[in-house]
């Protein structure tokens, strides 16, 4: 009963407008992008789901513990008012706000860390076009000495920073300090620690793409990428990032679409074969090792690939390097 109808909403088509595909596309993309994804649970008279609706949120209400929706419906837009908490499956981002509610897009959380980044890097260049944080001392001329010469005295504390003061403003925008008593204008090499900020200054695409968990051979920035390396940067790709969201997205359906005593006799779990459809032999290793763990009988693989089943095919069988003899 309920679990067959769970099951078709979320395998086949989860309200008739759309397919369960395409919903949950659309849910990891606001995900990602808007930094939160939102779906309607339409229940009958009994509290069962009969239709799951992908909604935008405008707000929730911690008083009532509800939320505002509006969604797409057969006949037009409908909106939800004070729609209760265990009708709404929310799906915040990885990357979330300071109350942990609410998820932060992927792209703002990328700008604004990155925006820390640009602003050291544009310090970094700024020091290295003047040769170091500190410019220039001004100094001047020790007074002559002797017999016959006319003394001069040396400006006091306050026209040497006046002075300076005069050249940050117009010049060197504070980066010229006045010292008493120096003969001659220096200028200040950058220290190792100033030229290690120029290290911050690769940002582009690969930047933005590490945040979204892609690694460098997907992009194909490496010169030296072949498809050993782009297979193995796909699966890195799909441990980064469809894993822990398979995990975020179970638990949601889990603990809104079943009721507590389900717990123990019923689950809802994401079938991960699709993401091997494509990859024939990476797809036979694992049927192989399933067959000889016992995870699985011959009539039940055969079944994955829509082939009827065969006289003696649900023994299950496990491979032993020694055996009793008879």
């Amino acid at each position: 009963g309920t679990g067959k109808t769970i099951n078709y909403l979320l395998q086949v088509q989860p309200n008739p407008i759309s397919s369960a595909a395409s919903l949950i596309e659309q849910v990891v993309i606001r995900r990602l992008l808007l930094g939160n994804a939102f779906v309607y649970i339409e229940r009958d008279v009994f509290g069962e789901p009969v239709a799951l609706w992908l909604a935008d949120c405008a707000g929730f209400n911690e008083a009532t513990d509800t939320y505002n929706l509006a969604y797409l419906g057969e006949r037009g837009v409908k909106f939800k008012v004070n729609a209760p908490r265990e009708n709404v499956l929310h799906f915040p981002n990885t990357f979330r706000y300071y109350d942990g509610f609410w998820g932060m897009s992927t792209l703002q959380y990328a700008f604004d860390t990155l925006s820390l980044i640009k602003t050291e890097s544009n310090q970094a260049l700024e020091t290295a076009a003047k040769g170091g944080r500190m410019k220039l001392i001004i100094g001047e001329e020790k007074p002559p000495q002797g017999a016959g010469t006319l003394a001069f005295g040396l400006m006091n504390k306050g026209e040497i920073d006046k002075y300076a003061a005069e050249l940050n403003e117009k010049v060197y925008q504070q980066d010229i300090v006045g010292i008493r008593g120096l003969s001659a204008l220096h200028n200040i090499s950058m220290t190792s620690a100033d030229m290690q900020l120029m290290e911050h200054m690769n940002m582009g695409l690969d930047d933005v793409a590490r945040f979204f968990g892609t690694p460098r051979p997907m992009l194909m920035l490496d010169t030296n990428s072949h498809y050993t390396t782009y297979t193995n940067a796909t699966l890195e790709y799909l441990q980064r990032t469809v894993q822990p969201d398979v995990t975020e997205m179970e638990q949601e359906f889990n603990r809104k679409l079943l009721r507590r005593e389900d717990f123990g006799r019923r689950r809802i779990h994401m079938c991960e074969q699709p993401l091997l459809r494509l990859d024939k032999e990476a797809q036979a290793k694992v049927d192989q090792l399933q067959l000889q763990t016992g995870a699985a009988t011959v009539n039940e693989i055969r079944a994955q690939y829509d082939r009827p089943s065969v006289p003696n095919g649900d023994i299950v069988y496990v491979s032993t390097n020694l055996a009793e003899l008879g």
